[in-house]
């Protein structure tokens, strides 16, 4: 019954999602028809947990959708840090599954708040460090550390919520990907797409 009212939310946490940006997007009112226009980004997310012995315990996949930016000036020379910025939403509903297939489950990130952001120029990315929400079974997890890095060009996501503020529910050091949906092979009629 519980990983039933967990699917239903995430549904309809979707749904809700995908309405709202029809409604906005087809209604005549106030806002500026290009103000939405590519400030979400969205795509899919994977990942595994392992066990003290190496092997997976949980896989890992959901979707994502984030207006996370980059509009801090940071010096490109170094690894720069500014605080309590405020760079967008990021929100994900995360599916775990064990690998026979049994305790099917979804959790949701939420409500992300960045306290510290950062440029890692090594690497290309911005490191976001915050608070999210986190659904669980005894309840929402509130105010749990959470990590969000993502490369420059928006393609990549790495997720890492603090394993011990969630009872280390995703294993000890857990690790989430993202990828940004390709727009352009959006764009593209599919009898393009299969040569």
């Amino acid at each position: 019954m519980q990983n039933y009212k967990y699917r239903l939310s995430a549904t309809a946490m979707l749904l809700a999602t995908i309405a709202s940006i029809g409604y906005l997007s087809n209604s005549v009112n106030a806002i500026p028809a290009g103000l939405f226009k590519d400030h979400y980004i969205f795509g899919p997310l994977v990942g595994v947990t392992t066990n003290d012995t190496g092997e997976v315990d949980w896989i890992l996949t959901g979707i994502w959708r984030s207006s996370l930016t980059n509009d801090t000036n940071y010096n490109t020379n170094t690894n720069d840090t500014q605080e309590n910025q405020t760079a967008g939403t990021f929100n994900a509903a995360i599916e775990m599954i064990k690998p026979d297939g049994t305790a099917r489950h979804t959790h949701t990130i939420t409500d992300f708040v960045v306290t510290i952001s950062s440029q890692d120029t090594q690497n290309n990315s911005t490191i976001l460090n915050g608070t999210s929400t986190i659904s669980l079974r005894e309840g929402p997890a509130v105010h749990i550390p959470t990590t969000i890095q993502k490369s420059n060009n928006d393609n990549v996501f790495k997720i890492l919520v603090d394993p011990e503020s969630v009872d280390y529910h995703f294993g000890k050091s857990p690790l989430i990907y993202g990828i940004s949906n390709n727009h352009d092979l959006m764009k593209k009629p599919s009898k393009e797409l299969m040569h």
